[in-house]
């Protein structure tokens, strides 16, 4: 900017004195107020970024109007000013002046318009971070009780079309997430056939009608005992993490009062897709618990009492299963993982699928009521040349239906595995590794157990084949969302031994398991439930329970530099159900079977159950057995020679 040096006025006037006042500014660098555009007055004091340029501030001078013939008060040949060495009056003064004044009117323009458009950029940003913020807000609020948090369509600054779009996105990804556990509970009835067709399979001909009644009434009573009690049960309230008590079961929503009013889901409104996602989470749930019910069926095949099984069945769906999937899997539960505070060793026990909560449950259950109603008949004898009993074979009614069991349930289990995934939307990548993680681990532990079968025995066995396949499902069922293929790999080989050793320990110590449920479901699940402790990779540790742990939280494997403490939790869990199932239902089918009996009579179990109990046994007509010496008499001239 051009300096004026000195002003020299030789007059008093008023207006001469505003005109010398208004050089006198100019001289001194500062800019004059009189613009079109007014100056900010203030500047934000804080947002996400500062505003570089300070607004310009408001100067006490007018713009000078200096013209001989503007007013008679002030005479431009009565001043005059220096400027660079030279000496301006008159005419050339007024010039001065107003190239000055457009100079410094210019500058003034160019610093308002700069700080106007920064003052722009700046409240669009805030305006933006708090929108997020306020979408964050709401989309987090049902799960969220930190700080002032409120519901996002209650925020007054967003719009109203703002908040319709997110409500209908958050709609949307609910009722993706219903359909995707509804999937999972559809899977597992399917499943549940998978099971009974493997049970059928391998059973006798003469307890075939036998098998399929006894599962399919304790299927039914499972369904009864989790709409009565079971849910309430698993899933009741519980102020566990607030207060400390309890944790070990809900406290509510017996026989399931909650589903009586079904006005929002016929008639919608904004709880149409949480009342969507507690029924599929109910079916779900209820498929789980039909399977866990089932194991013990298989295990006690051929001689417990229809009493006796529905006992079991009893116990397992009204007071075992319940309070073991309250503890693991609801959030207060006592070893839930899913949650911020109150963790069982600050990290809770990982079982996504249910290698704990339903397999190993089922086949603790099983263990004891086939260690207490012994074995099946002339299952083991005693020879002449054998000082101890000698374990004999017994026929099994159909490989064909013990295979297409075991494909059926390999089938559904790649669903049930991945979509036992709490927030399908959420959790994509996660749902993606479990079915590649079940995969591998199944596959794994089906090769495993034929490999140690034929090297101890020379033959590859179906039932080795069918069964190694279903324990390496029950293994990986633990740390599916969590650990590596490597990892899977792994535990599925390690599974499958310990599902092979398993059985050769049971026969070893005379428990007869005509499923190998035993094996397949407790052993296997038992290893995988600990073994996710060692393989829990940190990266998917992290975004499965993304909402209640840090990287440093030390709870991933013990193989990734976790530390011993996952191991510790995973191992704490496990001995748990053994001892609380155990415990439980030894007490009941012990005191049961000393005071009433739990198997059949010595001759019905000679002449067969499906005899004594069903009808008779099940055979092919004489039609369907003896060949038709007729069947192709006029193809062949009516010569009995071309029977088949």
């Amino acid at each position: 900017m051009v300096m004026v040096t000195s002003v020299r006025v030789r007059t008093m006037a008023p207006r001469c004195l505003l005109a010398a006042s208004a050089l006198v500014g100019l001289a001194s660098g500062q800019s004059p107020t009189s613009v079109p555009v007014p100056a900010p007055t203030s500047v934000p004091t804080s947002g996400p970024s500062s505003v570089p340029t300070p607004a310009p501030t408001s100067l006490p001078i007018p713009a000078p109007t200096l013209s001989p013939t503007d007013t008679p008060d002030c005479d431009s040949t009565l001043m005059t000013a220096t400027y660079d060495g030279t000496t301006y009056t008159g005419a050339n003064l007024q010039l001065l002046i107003e190239t000055l004044w457009n100079s410094t009117k210019a500058e003034y323009d160019n610093v308002v318009e700069r700080w106007e458009n920064e003052r722009e950029m700046w409240e669009s940003e805030e305006t933006y971070l708090s929108d997020m913020n306020e979408i964050k807000c709401g989309l987090e609020y049902k799960n969220s009780t930190i700080g002032n948090c409120k519901p996002h369509w209650k925020k007054e600054s967003m719009s109203e079309k703002v908040l319709a779009t997110l409500k209908v996105a958050e709609s949307y990804n609910r009722m993706i997430d219903v359909v995707a556990t509804l999937t999972g509970a559809l899977f597992l009835y399917v499943a549940k056939f998978g099971y009974l067709a493997r049970t059928v399979g391998m059973v006798t001909v003469t307890s075939m009608k036998t098998t399929i009644v006894f599962d399919i009434l304790t299927s039914s009573l499972a369904v009864l005992a989790w709409w009565s009690l079971g849910y309430g049960l698993a899933f009741g309230k519980d102020n566990y993490p607030e207060s400390g008590d309890n944790g070990l079961y809900g406290g509510d929503n017996f026989f399931s009062t909650n589903f009586n009013d079904l006005s929002s889901l016929i008639g919608g409104g904004d709880d149409t897709t949480e009342s969507a996602k507690t029924h599929a989470d109910f079916l779900l749930h209820l498929g789980l618990s039909l399977i866990c019910v089932g194991i013990p069926v298989g295990t006690l095949a051929e001689r417990a009492t229809i009493q006796f099984t529905i006992l079991s069945a009893t116990i397992l769906g009204v007071v075992i299963y319940p309070v073991v999937a309250h503890v693991f899997w609801d959030e207060n539960g006592w070893f839930s993982p899913y949650r911020e505070k109150k963790l069982l060793f600050d990290c809770g026990v990982v079982d996504t699928a249910g290698a704990g909560v339903v397999h190993t449950t089922g086949a603790v259950v099983a263990l004891a009521a086939a260690v207490i109603i012994d074995a099946r008949r002339e299952r083991w004898t005693m020879n002449e040349d054998s000082a101890k009993p000698v374990l004999q074979p017994k026929p099994q009614y159909s490989p064909a239906f013990e295979a297409f069991g075991c494909v059926i349930v390999f089938v559904t289990s790649i669903a049930t595995t991945a979509f036992c995934v709490r927030e399908f939307t959420e959790d994509g990548p996660t749902v993606g590794r479990a079915i590649i993680n079940n995969l591998i681990c199944s596959g794994t532990s089906a090769f495993t157990a034929c490999v140690f079968g034929h090297y101890y025995t020379g033959v590859v066995s179906p039932q080795l084949a069918g069964g190694g396949m279903i324990a390496g499902i029950a293994t990986i069922a633990s740390g599916c969302a969590v650990v590596t293929p490597e990892g899977a790999f792994i535990m599925g080989f390690v599974g499958g031994i310990a599902y092979y050793m398993g059985g050769a320990l049971l026969i070893t110590i005379r428990v007869d398991d005509v499923s190998h449920a035993i094996s397949m479901h407790g052993f296997a699940g038992v290893v995988g439930l600990i073994m996710t402790g060692l393989f829990a990779d940190p990266v998917f540790y992290e975004q499965a329970f993304y909402d209640t742990r840090y990287y440093d939280s030390g709870c991933y494997g013990m193989f990734y530099n976790g530390g011993p403490t996952a191991v510790l939790t995973q191992s704490y869990g496990a001995m748990t159900i053994i001892a609380y199932a155990g415990t439980i239902s030894t007490l009941v089918f012990g005191i049961y079977h000393l005071a009433i009996g739990g198997r059949f009579p010595e001759k019905m179990l000679e002449q067969g159950l499906d005899s004594c109990r069903m009808g008779g046994e099940t055979s092919y007509t004489s039609a369907a057995r003896k060949p038709d010496p007729l069947k192709y008499a006029k193809i062949h001239g009516g010569n009995p020679e071309f029977d088949d």
